[in-house]
């Protein structure tokens, strides 16, 4: 779990964001960074990536692989690790949008390397 939370906190320095968290496809919370209400964020999270997974299915159009949403106050990045299990990103400078969305997925792919999170 220590290598996880070190990739976790290497990603927040490298890109600036304020905080992560990774979930399975349950909504369990399996680690978080920087996050008060971890548990329900990771809740609320999963409903989202499990609804945006089975619109794309009945669409037809893949499996997800990663969300973006853009709120007032910055953005939020989620990208798929490996088989239900999502790293979940928030940064308010969405400035660097390009290096989130890029940098995420690196680290998703780091992170899916992990047997905790295969």
């Amino acid at each position: 779990m220590n290598e996880i939370t070190t990739t976790l906190n290497d990603f927040l320095l490298h890109t600036k964001s304020s905080a992560a968290l990774i979930i399975n496809g349950k909504g369990k919370l399996i680690t978080s960074l920087h996050l008060d209400y971890a548990d329900s964020i990771a809740a609320m999270s999963s409903a989202i990536v499990s609804m945006s997974d089975k619109l794309l299915l009945d669409l037809e159009k893949g499996s997800l692989k990663q969300l973006f949403l853009k709120t007032t106050e910055g953005v939020i990045i989620g990208n798929k690790i490996s088989g239900t299990n999502f790293i979940i990103t928030f940064s308010k400078d969405g400035s660097n949008l390009g290096l989130l969305l890029r940098s995420t997925e690196e680290t998703a792919a780091e992170l899916s390397k992990n047997s905790l999170l295969k």
